[in-house]
Parts: structure tokens; sequence; C-alpha cells
């Protein structure tokens, strides 16, 4: 049994190899440029995709118009993905009194938000396009760090913000905080040295001539765009003072379905994109086969070494695999919020993701509360 136990660590530390490169390349490695606001802003197309969400649609509207752009430089493209709620018209009845530029596209049938965001770039009349959520929420200059970033370098064609919880004090809250934390560094790193496509789709910016359409048949909007943009030579990047706001579903079975869609996605689009592996440049040589491993292997890697771990310790140690459980243990309750259980669960959602390749999760629920 403790060839188990040893068997185990020495798994358990292959997983953790592409995490333990990056905390190293976060403390040591390249900084990202620190631009400021644009000098002038492009002309601006602005698409939203929206499902079910009359409960915030009226303050999304609200927050766009405080948002520090001018008004004539920017135009909104609202998509209705088929919603069974009052969303269309309350939207409608919103941008009337907004003052915002804006078409509406009303689709007959669901179509997810990839497929929808093709059909509105198609309408789109200008030179940059952001796409964003419905029920998400832009701190006031968020666009303007986004926009600050995408023109600072002509070799930058797609640009995201960083996602944060809007702080309630729930514990699934307080754990996403804690993930996003690092997550929104690894990011940093990357971008810092060549190209990032771990993308948030709460707000994307990209060149409307470099990216004219979004995989829709695979894989997630968000890192879709940022493919697109590396498989034409350019950089996709992360911008970590754009700051946007999502609410946390309140319980762990209610931010469940949302983050496995989220995995499934992320996976998918990393494999249909594999073919960029053969490119010269830092991203396909080193950031690229870290992600891969990330999220196809250690997932795997990690709950097998942990099982092997236990069981070796269980015959070999039983009070040495006590005297770590309880500790553990307390800690995983009093402080549920720390990055080892933050680490754990997102294990766990990218290994649901994993055997749940076969769905066709495209076409997703919302999970904005109705009440």
């Amino acid at each position: 049994m403790r060839m188990i136990l040893l068997l185990g660590i020495v798994l358990l530390f292959i997983a953790l190899i592409p995490y333990i490169v990056f905390l190293f390349g976060i403390r040591f490695g390249k900084k990202p440029s620190d631009t400021g606001f644009p000098p002038a802003f492009p002309k601006i197309s602005m698409i939203i995709s929206a499902y079910n969400e009359e409960r915030v649609i009226g303050d999304r509207i609200n927050n766009l118009v405080q948002c520090r752009i001018p008004k004539e430089s920017w135009e909104l493209i609202f998509v209705d993905d088929c919603s069974s709620d009052n969303t269309l018209s309350k939207a409608k009845t919103c941008l009337e009194n907004s003052g915002i530029t804006y078409t509406i596209i009303a689709n007959r049938e669901r179509r997810g938000t990839s497929s929808s965001y093709n059909n509105a770039i198609k309408v789109a009349r200008n030179p940059v396009i952001i796409t964003t959520d419905a029920d998400v929420f832009f701190e006031p200059d968020a666009i303007r760090y986004l926009i600050g970033r995408l023109e600072s370098d002509k070799t930058i064609a797609a640009v995201c913000g960083e996602l944060c919880p809007r702080q309630n004090g729930n514990n699934t809250t307080r754990l996403e905080a804690a993930y996003r934390t690092y997550y929104g560094r690894m990011c940093d790193w990357e971008s810092a040295v060549d190209s990032t496509y771990n993308f948030n789709g709460a707000l994307v910016a990209f060149r409307s001539d470099l990216i004219r359409r979004i995989d829709d048949k695979r894989g997630a909007d968000d890192a879709n765009t940022a493919f697109e943009a590396i498989r034409k030579g350019y950089r996709a990047v992360y911008e970590s003072r754009a700051i946007v706001y999502e609410d946390i579903p309140p319980h762990f079975s209610e931010q469940y379905r949302q983050k496995i869609r989220r995995a499934k996605q992320l996976i998918d689009a990393t494999l249909a994109n594999r073919d960029l592996l053969i490119m010269d440049r830092p991203f396909s040589r080193v950031f690229y086969p870290l992600r891969f491993f990330m999220y196809l292997v250690t997932p795997v890697l990690t709950f097998i070494s942990l099982a092997l771990i236990v069981a070796g310790l269980y015959v070999a140690y039983p009070l040495l695999l006590l005297v770590l459980l309880i500790p553990v243990s307390i800690a995983g309750i009093a402080w549920r919020q720390n990055l080892l259980n933050a680490f754990l669960i997102n294990q766990f959602y990218l290994l649901t993701g994993l055997l749940n390749m076969g769905k066709d999760m495209r076409i997703w629920e919302s999970t904005s509360k109705k009440a």
C-alpha cells in the first residue's frame, strides 16, 4: 500500500504541473502593459444576446447608459433568443427611453449565444464590436479600459475584461471570488507574453475587420473569439481593469448547471482548435499545451491521485490520515472560500464537463433570479 500512496503523490504532482508553472509565471514572469484610456473612441457596435432576463434587463440597460463613453460613438444590437417572458417588450421600452442608438433582433427559434452573435455581427456597422451578456454589470470605466487596451497595439485583435462576482455574502460568491482572483492573474501573464483564449464572455471587444464570425458549432463564444484572433496571427489579451460583475447563484445546485456548461464549452473549444498547437509562437509552444493539460488531464489525475493517497494512508498510516483529515475538514467548513476548496470544486466541474462531452450545451438557460 505504500507503493499506492507513493503513486498517488506522484500523480498529484503531475496533475498540478500546469498550476505550478502558472504560479511561477504570475510571480516572476512578464507583467501586462499599463495602457490608459483611448485618446479617441472608435465607433463601437455592442451586442447583447438575452433569454428570459425580464428581471434584470431594465437595470442592465441603465448600466450601459452610465458607462463613461460618448453616446454618439456606439450602437446597441439587442438579440432576444425567443424569451418566454417579457424580456423583449421590456427591453424595447427601456431602450426607447435610454437615448441609445439601437437595433433589435428577435430570433424565431432558440439559437444560443454564438449563433445569435453571428446574426448581429452581420448588421453591425462599426469597426469595433463588443459582445456582452444581459445579466452582468459594467464598472463605469470598463469599456474605456477595454478599448484602450485594444487600441494600444495593432497586433491585438481581441480583448476581454475581468469578470468578478457581485458581493452578496453567500458561500458560492466567496468561493468563486477566490477562484477568479487566481484565474485572472493567469490570463494576465499569458497576455503579457502573447495571448490567452480564456476569455470572459461577459465583456469581449474585437476588431470587426479581422473577426467576422464566431465558431458556433463547438465551444464557447468567448474562447472561440480569442481563437479566431490567434488563428489569424494576432493577439487575444486580458484586461484586468475592465471590470464586469455577475450575480453568482446562491446555492451550489443552482450554480452547477452554469459551471458545467461553461466547463464543457471551454473543453470543446480547446479540443476544436488543437491545430493551433503547431504555430510558432509562445501561445502555441507554452500556454496552449499547459491549458490543454489543465482541462483534459489534471481533473482526471487529481481525483485518481487523491483516491490513491487516501487508500494508501488508510491501510499504511490510518492515524496520519485521521490527523490530516480533521484540520482539512475544519478549515474547509470554517473557511469555505479558500483556494484549495475553489481548486477542488473547479476540478469537479471540469471532470463533469469531460463526462458531458457528447451533449450539446450551446442552448443555455438563464441563471438570473426570476423573483
